[in-house]
């Protein structure tokens, strides 16, 4: 539309009109209109023409991160994820940091125990992130499937063996102290810290790829939140690793519990999730010192909640490589809801409630 042209003609009658002022005044609302309405109709064909891929938000162009689907400025969409393995031993309670996560898995260690592989690819400022303990190998293969640095201190024999196999990119405490910290006010092995701004430290000082190779899950374009606020419950063993999620209508997010209390940091932020799924998993013990091994690659059954509903499924993993992906029981990918995933990770003799 070439709306300078048009403006000069209707300006050139108005000279020749009696009714002057009154024509003038119609113009000008007739010109707004024009404007306002060529603004808008591009404003909307950018933002609707692009879904996971570029587009304008108060004139900012963003990308969608590929973690967790968040649109950001570009340049923050695909950062090298680092996934830190987080203690969760009653002992090493409030952690710090674990709320910042983009991505959480938690796993059964020996004893009932549960512990969180950590991932974070946002680039967001995270002071303190702990406390950081041993590598297990069955979570190599979530590790793998991001291309993620691995971060830890110490780990399992097995552990120990397959990160070189597998080609991890690994940032062991015991031989890169200086991008780690122990605390005074706990004792040790429960007072081990990192922060983001050592992380990126590490991948600059390491040469690391400092741009993510992974693929991305799919994310719904719109959310659906349920009516009704249900409670989402799991037993891992004892009651000290009871976890709830409690839903929220009115952020459609899942509040997390676990042993009755909020799950709260260090400095009293709650975690919350936007899905969490829970996946279950062939488990035996490894050896020993009651060390379990976990198929991770494969497939089984799966529910997955979002927007306050639970939806029965599956998870399919062909290759250690490949990434882990969810399935609804037409066998179509799970669209996720943009923002933090919780995946619960249970032995397939365990059972939860969803009322």
């Amino acid at each position: 539309m070439n709306l300078s042209n048009n403006i000069k003609d209707m300006l050139w009658s108005v000279k020749k009109s009696k009714k002057t002022p009154v024509i003038i005044v119609v113009i000008v609302l007739i010109i707004i209109a024009i404007v306002a309405g060529s603004y808008l109709f591009k404003s909307e064909e950018t933002v609707t023409g692009n879904t996971n891929s570029e587009r304008n938000s108060n004139n900012i162009s963003e990308e969608m991160r590929a973690i967790d689907g968040t649109w950001v400025e570009i340049g923050r969409e695909n950062m090298n994820p680092v996934a830190i393995m987080i203690e969760n031993l009653v002992a090493s309670r409030p952690q710090s940091g674990v709320n910042k996560a983009n991505l959480v898995y938690e796993v059964l260690v020996e004893g009932g125990i549960t512990r969180f592989m950590a991932v974070y690819a946002s680039g967001d400022e995270v002071e303190k992130i702990g406390p950081v303990r041993s590598a297990r190998d069955y979570y190599l293969d979530w590790a793998k499937e991001l291309n993620a640095v691995y971060a830890h201190v110490g780990g399992s024999p097995k552990s120990f063996e397959l990160i070189p196999q597998y080609d991890i990119i690994d940032l062991n405490q015991f031989y890169n102290s200086q991008y780690f910290w122990r605390s005074s006010d706990r004792y040790a092995p429960h007072n081990l810290y990192t922060s983001s701004e050592l992380l990126a430290r590490a991948i600059r000082d390491k040469d690391f790829s400092e741009t993510g190779d992974y693929e991305s899950w799919e994310y719904s374009k719109t959310a659906n939140p349920a009516d009704s606020e249900k409670t989402l419950t799991i037993g891992f063993s004892t009651y000290n690793y009871l976890v709830e999620y409690k839903y929220n209508k009115t952020n459609n997010e899942f509040i997390r519990y676990q042993a009755g209390e909020p799950h709260t940091m260090e400095n009293g932020e709650a975690i919350s999730a936007k899905n969490v799924v829970v996946q279950y998993v062939k488990t035996r013990t490894a050896d020993d010192e009651n060390r379990l091994s976990i198929e991770t690659i494969g497939e089984g059954d799966a529910r997955i909640y979002i927007d306050g509903k639970e939806i029965n499924g599956q998870w399919k993993k062909p290759a250690r490589d490949e990434r882990t992906k969810y399935y609804d029981s037409s066998g179509d990918e799970i669209e996720f809801n943009r923002g933090t995933t919780w995946v619960e990770v249970l032995p397939t003799d365990r059972t939860v409630t969803f009322e």
